[in-house]
């Protein structure tokens, strides 16, 4: 093979390996921007190289750390916000299991309100049924004293709800805290990135880049 065939033959195989390498990353981007659009943000625009003038350059390197980092704040995000709908299914279950003990605790007060005024009925009536009356009235104190407990152990079931709600309240803003930190963790992180390639696109000639 002549030397003049010898190189078109390479530079036939960079120019292959080169558009090989550059739908790979426009796939890449592809996957990024379903990604992003899936969780309900803009997609990112890709544009040919026709006209560099409005446009930042990235190397090959950094251009594959920003889709890294796209895809693990998108991640960690769905993650995060998958957690936060498991804890507000959990504190609603929660806010149910409250309402019907507070609804059970209310049946069992007003029985035992009921069991009062039966209790002072029959003391009224002691005088003339002594033994009767005082054994109905005996029965009758120990089912108050029983629903008392079962009422006060409801109470305590209660506030034990109350406080595991507040809990899993604080959990929750946590997280929202923690999803919101990072978003702008990420934001100024890429806008001082931009910075820096802006100040170097500016310092680097044209001729420089047109050849990277």
């Amino acid at each position: 093979m002549s030397p003049e065939a010898s190189k078109a033959y390479e530079s036939s195989e960079s120019s292959d390996r080169f558009m090989t390498e550059k739908q790979q990353e426009e796939a890449e981007w592809e996957s990024i921007n379903v990604l992003l659009m899936t969780h309900g943000l803009k997609a990112l625009s890709l544009v040919g190289r026709t006209d560099l003038k409005d446009l930042i350059i990235f190397d090959k390197q950094s251009s594959q750390r920003m889709r890294e980092n796209f895809k693990t704040l998108v991640e960690d995000t769905a993650r995060q916000q998958n957690m936060i709908r498991e804890l507000i299914e959990t504190n609603q279950q929660l806010k149910n299991e409250l309402q019907l003990e507070q609804r059970r605790a209310a049946d069992q007060e007003q029985r035992a309100n009921d069991l009062e005024q039966i209790m002072e009925s029959v003391k009224s009536k002691i005088g003339e049924l002594e033994d009767e009356s005082l054994n109905r009235v005996c029965q009758q104190q120990t089912k108050i004293k029983n629903l008392q407990k079962e009422h006060t152990a409801l109470q305590a079931k209660c506030q034990r709800y109350k406080k595991k709600q507040m809990e899993q309240q604080e959990t929750i803003a946590s997280l929202q805290k923690n999803i919101y930190r990072l978003t702008q963790e990420e934001e100024e992180r890429i806008v001082t990135q931009n910075r820096v390639f802006a100040y170097l696109c500016k310092r680097v000639p044209h001729s420089v880049l047109d050849r990277q």
